[in-house]
């Protein structure tokens, strides 16, 4: 059973660095416009300064999703102050929407320099590295933003970039930490039953791939928790997760066939408790890897 041989691969669950959300960070530079010049009207105020009316404009530019003049016009700021920390944000900002990770990272790391405790500059910088394929310097980032707020999205994708890179202790540590905390996305539990699957930890394969189910209904995620519960010689647990993947287009031809070999085993006399017996005419095997995402 769970003739799929091969060894389980670990998953990205996310494809790219997260675009910045240009309108939503534009409304809070609008809203700093507004508080900072709110006053006697035709009043000169800070933002009519040259530094501030460029990155005023820039972030206009930002709204109308003109990222070149946005990013032109940012550049602009940090020439009349280089000290500029919001306008170095929004240049990170223009050249992460025009794929343009080595502007992106010189900016965000600029806006990190002069203001270390910003987490979306931390963040955002961590996601420009990991573009440019620079692990290392990604997960010093990421784990600085992680350090100032934990989010737990931003630390599955820590965990996915070390994976993909073939940092696995690294990678399972922040996994095990997203698990002790009863981690809400699927890939961490079932990168987890992957782990231990591997590590013939039948129990935890079991327990982790269950975990994942729960959380979403996926096809390979049940049925590779019937191969493992099949190893374990649970026969109805391994029929349940069977017929669940049974359910999804993609696993249906191989669970059904598994859905059989399993009632027919359940027929015999060996039914439920020879630890170490494959069901007749089977193999256990390695499960199918589950969905990216």
């Amino acid at each position: 059973m769970g003739h799929l041989a091969g060894t389980l691969r670990a998953e990205r669950p996310l494809k790219g660095a997260r675009a910045p959300r240009g309108r939503h960070w534009t409304a809070m530079g609008l809203a700093f416009c507004a508080i900072a010049t709110a006053g006697t009207a035709g009043a000169q105020g800070i933002w009519d300064d040259p530094a501030f009316a460029l990155y005023r404009q820039a972030v206009e530019a930002m709204d109308r999703k003109d990222y070149a003049k946005a990013s032109e016009l940012s550049g602009q700021a940090i020439a009349q102050q280089p000290t500029h920390v919001l306008a170095y944000y929004l240049r990170g900002q223009a050249a992460m929407f025009q794929s343009r990770w080595d502007e992106a990272a010189a900016a965000f790391a600029k806006a990190v320099e002069l203001y270390p405790a910003s987490f979306a500059a931390q963040r955002d910088l961590g996601g420009a590295y990991e573009q440019l394929n620079r692990v290392d310097d990604a997960a010093r980032a990421y784990e600085a933003a992680i350090a100032l707020r934990d989010q737990e999205d931003l630390r599955v994708r820590l965990a996915f970039m070390l994976l993909k890179a073939n940092q696995q202790p690294r990678a399972l540590s922040q996994l095990q930490a997203l698990a002790d905390r009863g981690s809400k996305t699927p890939e961490v539990w079932s990168t987890l039953a992957r782990v231990a699957y591997e590590k013939n930890d039948l129990p935890g394969a079991e327990k982790n791939f269950t975990r994942a189910a729960a959380l979403r209904d996926d096809g390979r995620t049940w049925f590779n928790l019937g191969v493992v519960r099949t190893r374990l010689n649970d026969l109805p647990g391994a029929l349940h997760a069977f017929e669940r993947a049974a359910q999804h287009g993609e696993t249906r031809e191989p669970a059904q066939k598994e859905v059989a070999k399993v009632r027919e085993a359940l027929k015999g006399p060996s039914t439920g408790t020879a630890p170490d017996r494959a069901m007749p005419g089977s193999t256990p095997g390695q499960p199918v890897p589950s969905r990216r995402y």
